[in-house]
């Protein structure tokens, strides 16, 4: 029996999209005041169409002596408007080793589908991924779908809540470690398969014309493990396009596998970005997508 992968039932949920967004242009169109007020010339209007916006980050230390000290990161976010639809993607990668031995490795994965229902409710459809080889978990995969409210819309401040239904499988592992963290051996439990309930919240505000607070909140409630994941950041403008990121991240997992001691993480993230910026389009739109970084020492 072959068993279907739940990131390609994301990926699926993703063209799918593409696909209904394609043929709910025309509707979107006639609904754009934008394209049917005539107040900009038809230049202009395609100038500002507005339906792109990407964001990437990078972050890198590496320190030696009588211990080498190696971690990093990297993330990718992008957003496109098709219509009435809003699709967003994000992938981040995370490593970090010491004296030779990895201390931590992470990928992840995310696609979101967002069809707008009126200017401030929205349904989503949502496929994730992530394999973190110190968590006691080898993988986990799900999908989801619900509605979301954008509960603030101002030029500085944004709140928008997601609350949906889904489906989770993961790959339980029990880990042996040694002193410095590193994973001396690996055992392997049966996969666990489970529905879940899925809330999420996504909040922004600018403080100043050049300081930012973003936050995001992703909860994943099941029989077998509630899993909580909390990004807090502070950018700072340096220039029209690249900013520096201060943040904190939280992983908690209720019911890590045996041999996870601790049932929450906590990373420290120092980033460089880089942004394709969008007044009306951010890179994460709706998406409490994960933002990883790396261990400060």
């Amino acid at each position: 029996m072959v068993k279907k992968s739940i990131a390609a039932l994301g990926i699926a949920l993703l063209f799918h999209g593409f696909a209904q967004a394609a043929s709910s242009g025309p509707v979107a169109a006639a609904a754009a005041p934008s394209a049917a007020s005539g107040d900009e010339p038809a230049s202009s209007q395609a100038v500002n169409a507005g339906t792109w916006a990407a964001q990437g980050q990078l972050g890198l230390i590496v320190t030696s002596g009588n211990t080498t000290t190696k971690s990093g990161n990297a993330s990718f976010n992008a957003a496109h408007v098709m219509g009435l639809w809003t699709l967003s993607a994000g992938l981040g990668a995370l490593y970090a080793s010491s004296g030779g031995y990895s201390t931590q490795q992470d990928l992840n994965a995310t696609v979101q589908a967002d069809l707008a229902l009126s200017k401030r409710t929205f349904w989503f459809s949502s496929g994730r991924w992530d394999r973190n080889l110190f968590t006691g978990f080898a993988y986990q995969e799900s999908v989801a779908t619900g509605a979301g409210f954008n509960f603030i819309q101002t030029p500085a401040t944004a709140l928008a809540g997601e609350l949906g239904v889904g489906y989770r499988r993961e790959q339980p592992e029990i880990l042996k470690t040694g002193a410095i963290g590193n994973v001396i051996s690996r055992e392997r439990d049966p996969v666990e398969n489970d529905a879940v309930l899925q809330g999420g919240l996504n909040f922004s505000h600018s403080i100043t014309s050049a300081t930012k607070l973003v936050n995001t909140l992703l909860v994943q409630y099941g029989s077998s493990d509630t899993t909580t994941t909390d990004n807090l950041a502070l950018q700072v403008k340096v220039d029209e396009t690249l900013s520096l990121a201060v943040g904190m991240q939280l992983i908690n997992n209720t019911n890590p596998p045996p041999g996870s001691a601790r049932h929450t993480d906590t990373v420290m993230t120092v980033n460089l970005v880089y942004a394709l910026k969008n007044p009306k389009l951010s890179a994460t739109t709706n998406t409490p997508a994960l933002v990883n970084g790396f261990n400060l020492p």
